[in-house]
């Protein structure tokens, strides 16, 4: 059966956590093991681990400090490096000290909300999104054949003639993992092969992690709730009734569950007869997101809120800031284009000029 590891100095939040997690995941789709180091000090804390995970193992969910109940030697970041060396995802959080990790985690880590109802969620969307990656990988033994995970991740989404965008979001994947590679290179000599076990898990682990923290973090081919806001041109607060009109457009392949997430492609099909009936007359728009506002409204026949864009006070749009999480739009004074700080898959994120002028040159890029 595939399991989870909660991993925490305090079995009182353990508890907690699983209680909560008990609320969204039944006892028949997953079993979840406990494990308190504090209450093992005399035993080694990797061959405890190494007991708990096994190849059933979807996902590690550890505290990123070990030592509130005086056990010393033992942080979360060791259990993180551990799980990556097995290829298991893991995610942690950081309950005592509420900033000591950052908010955005590397694209083989994953970033647990501290609250418990709310990791609770977020366990269980990533846990099912994995979960369901590998049961694909096992019933169709034809996706090991794929050359790339971009093309994995196309063909388990349905959107095969969109692997060029995804494979814009997997360049260097090796770069950014020294476990990774590690693993890989086990298999170097000439007497070692991977098993087709192998193959699926890493597999499974690198596909799961490139989209949830790429594909899905920069918005491009598929686009958040908020980032649809930004591509029309209107302001945050108007998501929930986006969702109804673009409902044809709604993504439901793995990690829906976090947040309500649309493919850009059938966006546009949506626009599309509403932009064709838009007679511009004398109001020429000046960018892509007031373009899709007019047709909305005309449409819809309302006033949307514009976004608090002080620059052009919320009459443009259409691009996505992923650092100061704002619209933007195309004009020099607003933004820039940056295909060193996002994936070049991310087709509609440009950086915030402010930000980009403040930190680029800091960053030498």
């Amino acid at each position: 059966m595939n399991s989870i590891l909660l991993i925490d100095d305090s079995p009182v939040v353990l508890r907690e956590l699983e209680t909560a997690l008990r609320q969204h995941l039944t006892s028949a789709e997953a079993e979840i093991r406990s494990w308190a180091p504090a209450e093992e000090d005399h035993k080694d804390p990797f061959e405890t681990f190494s007991a708990k995970v096994d190849k059933d193992t979807i996902l590690v969910v550890t505290d990123y400090d070990l030592t509130g109940q005086g056990r010393t030697g033992l942080f979360g970041a060791s259990v993180v490096a551990w799980s990556q060396a097995l290829a298991v995802p893991v995610g942690d959080y950081s309950r005592a000290m509420k900033n000591a990790l950052p908010a955005e985690p590397n694209l083989f880590e994953l970033r647990v909300p501290q609250e418990s109802q709310k990791a609770a969620i977020y366990i269980t969307a990533v846990f099912r999104g994995f979960a369901w990656i590998r049961s694909e990988l096992s019933s169709k033994p034809e996706l090991l054949s794929k050359r790339s995970p971009p093309a994995v991740i196309a063909a388990l989404l349905g959107a095969l003639d969109l692997e060029s965008q995804f494979a814009l979001y997997g360049v260097r994947l090796g770069a950014t993992s020294a476990a990774l590679v590690e693993r890989i290179v086990r298999t170097a000599p000439a007497d070692v092969e991977p098993s087709t076990e192998d193959r699926k898990g890493l597999l499974g682990y690198i596909v799961g992690h490139l989209l949830l923290n790429a594909v899905l973090r920069f918005p491009g081919p598929i686009v958040s709730g908020p980032e649809l806001t930004a591509y029309v041109g209107v302001d945050q607060s108007e998501a929930d009734g986006l969702g109804s009109i673009f409902a044809s457009a709604k993504y439901n392949g793995p990690f829906s569950e976090l947040e309500p997430y649309y493919w850009l492609r059938k966006v546009d099909e949506v626009l599309r007869p509403m932009l064709d009936q838009l007679n511009l007359g004398e109001q020429e728009p000046q960018t892509y997101g007031e373009l899709h506002r007019m047709a909305l409204e005309k449409s819809s026949g309302r006033q949307f809120t514009r976004h608090g864009c002080k620059r052009c006070a919320g009459q443009n749009g259409g691009f996505w800031c992923p650092f100061t999480h704002r619209a933007v739009c195309q004009r020099p004074d607003c933004s820039v284009g940056a295909n060193s700080w996002v994936p070049q898959g991310a087709s509609i994120c440009r950086i915030e000029r402010d930000f980009y002028d403040e930190w680029a040159p800091i960053l030498g890029i």
